[in-house]
């Protein structure tokens, strides 16, 4: 609401002030705490053990916070204060359940986190959400032969859609390339999509940047590949894509840089 003393001065002078004003909020920190809740897995039959991280929720000022974590099935939640910690359930009955992260800190601001567990045979329908079952596909290696995406079922998979013709897809590969090196031995498949309109040029800037290590696949059409359609029509580029060792989409990073951390990974290796 505009004050007394501010309806009295000129009327730039006066839109100059709220200008300020706006600005002035637009600038402070964020106060609030930021909520993250992960889990090893989100799909399987019962009984189903999953492993909640709640390690990942931050204060931006540093306050101290309280945690409740609702396991979505009826049973007691946990509360406690140390958020470095894997919290176990087992969710002994198929179903749909959504458990609930709530954080408050000691200004009394709160806020939440939730994710979908499915426990059925079945498993998660296909889709191209967090959550949802990563479609399957069949591509062409350029190192010769074919795939399949769910040929690396049990093993965590990074698939990234990028081409040589992209400079932010360019700028990521070694990144990417370091994960890789660092947490194969544990399970980590890098599968490269290439939308190249040349499998050449694919293959010449891996080889000329020692890239070796990925599951590199091509199929013609350049951006409009079956692979980048059936993902969507991706783009922007790169668009990347991380999911656990059961099929399922646990995170997606959209350009560069990637914002698939360690952290993330080594939540689900």
């Amino acid at each position: 609401m505009m004050t007394r003393s501010m309806s009295k001065l000129p009327l730039w002078l006066t839109f100059i002030s709220l200008i300020a004003l706006l600005v002035s909020s637009c600038s402070r920190p964020q106060s609030d705490p930021i909520a993250i809740l992960e889990s090893d897995v989100v799909t399987g039959e019962a009984p189903l053990d999953a492993r909640f991280n709640l390690s990942f929720s931050i204060h931006p000022l540093g306050r101290d916070m309280t945690f409740e974590l609702d396991f979505g099935d009826g049973s007691t939640p946990v509360n406690g204060i140390e958020l470095d910690i894997i919290l176990h359930h087992t969710y002994t009955a198929e179903g749909v359940y959504e458990p609930s992260l709530l954080l408050v800190d000691n200004a009394g601001n709160s806020a939440t986190d939730s994710l979908i567990i499915t426990v059925d045979s079945l498993g998660p329908a296909i889709g191209l959400e967090i959550g949802s079952a990563a479609p399957d596909f069949e591509g062409s290696l350029t190192t010769g032969g074919t795939m399949r995406l769910s040929d690396y079922r049990g093993s965590v998979v990074i698939l990234d859609f990028w081409g040589s013709w992209c400079t932010p897809c360019r700028n990521s590969m070694p990144e990417l390339d370091r994960l890789v090196t660092k947490y194969e031995s544990q399970g980590l498949v890098a599968v490269v999509v290439s939308t190249d309109v040349s499998e050449l040029d694919t293959i010449s800037f891996l080889m000329a940047n020692g890239l070796t290590q990925f599951v590199s696949v091509w199929e013609p059409g350049g951006k409009l590949n079956p692979i980048d359609l059936l993902y969507g029509d991706v783009s922007p580029y790169p668009t990347t894509y991380l999911i656990d060792r059961q099929g399922v989409i646990r995170y997606i990073s959209i350009g560069y840089p990637s914002t698939i951390t360690e952290a993330r990974l080594e939540n689900l290796l």
